[in-house]
């Protein structure tokens, strides 16, 4: 039951980012999509990392819990993650951006210099990004961030290499740059279990 309640907000927002991806522009009459998805896009961007980085990192506790039962849920880590993702989305909200003006078009060979470019210059920046500032919001030292980064940098970009170079290649191909973003961070419930896991519960 709880999985399936999970699952209902996540099939709406694929299937609302899969309709607007099909369409040249915003609909007109839309009022609401106009503002999300145009004057407030960095917002819209900003809140949405805000939103699936804790979502993330829930379902990677629920996860951790299985095998400790008596272990409690730990809030103060998710609001870290939260603060965490509202730091990063106007950093991806801008790279994007950027991105596309710089290398524009949907070609395979456009699109393939946009996954180069994400996976050598944006990857690397999230990974620092993600490992300082959630764990200087837990209380460690730059010191003690920089030898967590050391040592789960290297496992954590040949993760990011496996798997978003497919997902980028739908991003860059089918999706406009309005809901780049958007696609990004309704992945990335997947991707942040995998990260939050990595930095809670790797050894």
């Amino acid at each position: 039951m709880y999985s399936i309640r999970l699952a209902n907000p996540l099939r709406m927002s694929l299937q609302t980012i899969s309709y607007f991806s099909m369409n040249s522009r915003i609909p007109p009459n839309t009022n609401f999509w106009s503002k999300v998805f145009g004057k407030y896009l960095l917002v819209t961007n900003t809140v949405g990392s805000g939103i699936f980085l804790p979502f993330g990192d829930a379902l990677a506790q629920q996860y951790e819990r299985l095998g400790e039962m008596n272990k409690a849920f730990d809030y103060s880590r998710s609001g870290s993650m939260m603060i965490t993702g509202l730091v990063i989305g106007p950093v991806q909200h801008g790279f994007y951006l950027l991105l596309d003006k710089l290398l524009s078009g949907n070609k395979l060979w456009d699109v393939l210099r946009k996954i180069l470019a994400d996976q050598l210059i944006m990857s690397p920046i999230y990974i620092v990004m993600f490992f300082h500032i959630s764990s200087l919001l837990e209380g460690k030292s730059i010191t003690e961030c920089n030898a967590e980064l050391y040592e789960k940098f290297l496992y954590t970009w040949f993760l990011d290499c496996c798997l978003w170079p497919g997902l980028q290649y739908l991003n860059f191909r089918y999706f406009k740059t309005l809901y780049r973003v958007v696609f990004i961070n309704v992945a990335n419930c997947v991707y942040i279990v995998l990260l939050s896991h990595i930095k809670h519960g790797f050894q």
